[in-house]
């Protein structure tokens, strides 16, 4: 099997924290990996607002700098075709090609082994119907995390997935971490411990000679969390009520995944683990706010023209038009709203669409009012239009780490493009 490649993305982790847990007798497969094979740095953009995963996992993919590939939008790649994506490439050379939740990467393969895309890129899923449901489920149970909701279909599609791809073996974990489903970060680690098991039941039935776990629930504790962290030694803490004092989520990821490579170890592959960027932890305590109805919120404030409206990551969302000049109104709109001086919503302006996150940072509440001069419109008690989703804890760093169980890297610091080469040199070695 060694001839077998496994890329694992374990987004953004700082691997200085990883490092203190290992100090502290845990984490032993990250350990055996960090002693044996050694890290790597990689580089990327120099642009803090280019920092972001969506774009470094394409550079990844590609072996391209933004400046080459110009992805800037989580789910842009599907609409770039002209993208040759390490997958594809791997295909045409004869190889069998796989993925599960590879970030921001459009399945343009003709014969995959399995292809399960990311929750938020609207591209084709390759794998029998049980997959196809599953796939569904966790996009569904992703992009309405902020709500707390998961339709019924979901629900019996994620229990008919966790029967058929998780071995009895693994329940226990499950059946623990759901127990305390209240605690920070728990359906997180139950999403990322779903994609792996999936994974390897799949893998072990297809054993393709190159495939892509990719998990981004570490990133995503480290993101909201990290204050949390008995790792982190600064002087900011999150506030009881959003994390009970002397409780830490994000050893529970990192526990999972320590759990995740040594499963993956065992099949006899050659592991490329990267991360794309890492996290340092924020400077302040930063409120992260998503709308609740995204139809409801643009009528309501006089958005109805559009095709249609997508919710992404976390605060943001995709409004589409049929001209640039609705979406011009449009976008005009929503710069206008503003609390304590303070814009709520920044836009980006693809023409034809338009990119938005919601941006307040602060507090909401039941008396919070946004108001538009230019709408002469005042919002009241938006705190109804909007679900709480998180405080910011960490931020991105464009450093990211490499470990590779193949071909020793001479290099301890390499740009992130270098790594696509690294990656097909050892799948057509």
């Amino acid at each position: 099997m060694k001839n077998k490649v496994i890329l694992v993305g374990l987004n953004e982790l700082n691997f200085d924290y990883i490092k203190y847990y290992i100090s502290k007798g845990k984490l032993p497969t990250f350990k055996s990996l960090f002693d044996q094979f050694g890290i790597v740095e990689t580089t990327s953009e120099s642009e803090y607002r280019l920092l972001e995963p969506w774009i470094q996992w394409v550079t990844v993919h590609t072996g391209k700098t933004y400046d080459e590939h110009q992805i800037f939008r989580l789910g842009d790649i599907v609409e770039h075709p002209e993208l040759n994506q390490i997958f594809e490439e791997l295909e045409s050379k004869g190889k069998s090609v796989a993925a599960v939740s590879p970030f921001n990467a459009s399945n343009k393969l003709k014969n995959a082994a399995f292809f399960v895309p990311d929750p938020w890129t609207k591209t084709q899923i390759t794998g029998n119907n049980s997959i196809k449901a599953i796939s569904n489920a966790i996009q569904d149970s992703v992009n309405n995390n902020a709500n707390s909701k998961l339709s019924v279909s979901s629900m019996v599609s994620i229990l008919f997935g966790f029967l058929r791809y998780v071995n009895p073996r693994r329940w226990p974990h499950y059946i623990k971490t759901v127990l305390n489903k209240k605690m920070p970060g728990a359906k997180a680690v139950v999403l990322d411990s779903l994609l792996s098991d999936i994974f390897i039941q799949l893998w072990k039935k297809n054993t393709p000679d190159f495939s892509n776990l990719f998990l981004n629930s570490g990133a995503h504790i480290q993101h909201h969390y990290l204050f949390s962290s008995s790792a982190y030694q600064g002087d900011i803490k999150n506030p009881e009520w959003y994390c009970p004092k002397d409780y830490d989520p994000f050893i529970k990821i990192l526990e999972e995944y320590d759990n995740t490579l040594k499963r993956i170890k065992n099949l006899g592959v050659t592991i490329i683990l990267a991360t794309g960027l890492h996290q340092n932890p924020h400077k302040k305590l930063t409120y992260y706010w998503r709308l609740k109805d995204h139809e409801d919120f643009l009528t309501h404030i006089g958005i109805t023209n559009y095709s249609s409206v997508t919710p992404r990551m976390s605060r943001d969302f995709l409004i589409e038009f049929d001209d640039k000049e609705k979406a011009s109104l449009a976008q005009k709109k929503l710069e206008s709203f503003q609390m304590e001086n303070m814009n709520v919503f920044d836009v980006d302006n693809r023409g034809e669409s338009l990119f938005v996150e919601l941006v307040f940072p602060k507090d909401i509440t039941k008396t919070s009012t946004i108001s538009s001069s230019l709408l002469n419109l005042d919002v009241n008690n938006f705190k109804k239009y909007v679900s709480f989703v998180a405080i910011k804890n960490g931020e991105h760093n464009g450093i990211g780490y490499l470990i590779s169980t193949g071909k020793k890297i001479s290099n301890e610091r390499i740009p992130l493009t270098q790594v696509n080469q690294i990656i097909k040199e050892e799948v057509l070695s």
